[in-house]
């Protein structure tokens, strides 16, 4: 066999085994890449539904004009990269997303109300009202002897005048040595 008898072929200079290349033609590969990152946030702010998401869309699609005005290139593969994306994928991860953030929400909104009725809140100056009211009328009720009585309407009296509403409800319960 002789050497000029057969055609080798080992790539093109630059290319790297395992890299293929993803963009259109005539796109360098650092813009082809800015644009498939902005090109995926885009397509998921897109299905992106409930609070923040038009902040979403407004804050991408910004971004996209501006580099889109500076760069020609980076509108081609930005286009590209859109029209290859699997909506049904960026939807799923949407729904996920949603979901997620919704039970963050929750979880705080629940541990906010926790907090402000263990360090006396609005919560809490109602719920020592509604104690001490109770306390009140369960021993006018049950004719509990009057000094109790009496110390829980001025218990009740001095909630109302005081901003401290829980060291006077804790004194009210030592008082009655609960």
């Amino acid at each position: 066999m002789d050497v000029d008898d057969f055609l080798a072929h080992h790539g093109v200079k630059g290319m790297r085994w395992g890299v293929r290349r993803d963009g259109p033609e005539g796109v360098s590969g650092k813009t082809n890449r800015e644009a498939k990152k902005d090109a995926e946030e885009f397509t998921r702010a897109k299905l992106f539904y409930g609070q923040g998401a038009g902040t979403r869309r407004k804050l991408i699609k910004a971004k996209v004009e501006a580099k889109s005005a500076k760069d020609p290139s980076y509108k081609k593969a930005f286009d590209h990269h859109v029209s290859s994306t699997d909506l049904g994928k960026r939807a799923s991860q949407a729904r996920g997303e949603r979901k997620r953030k919704d039970v963050v929400s929750g979880t705080a909104k629940t541990a906010r109300g926790v907090h402000r009725s263990l360090t006396g809140g609005m919560g809490a100056v109602s719920a020592t009202s509604a104690l001490l009211a109770g306390g009140y009328l369960y021993a006018r009720r049950h004719q509990i002897d009057s000094l109790v009585a009496n110390s829980a309407k001025s218990t009740l009296g001095n909630i109302k005048r005081n901003k401290n509403n829980v060291k006077v409800a804790k004194s009210f319960l030592k008082d009655m040595g609960l």
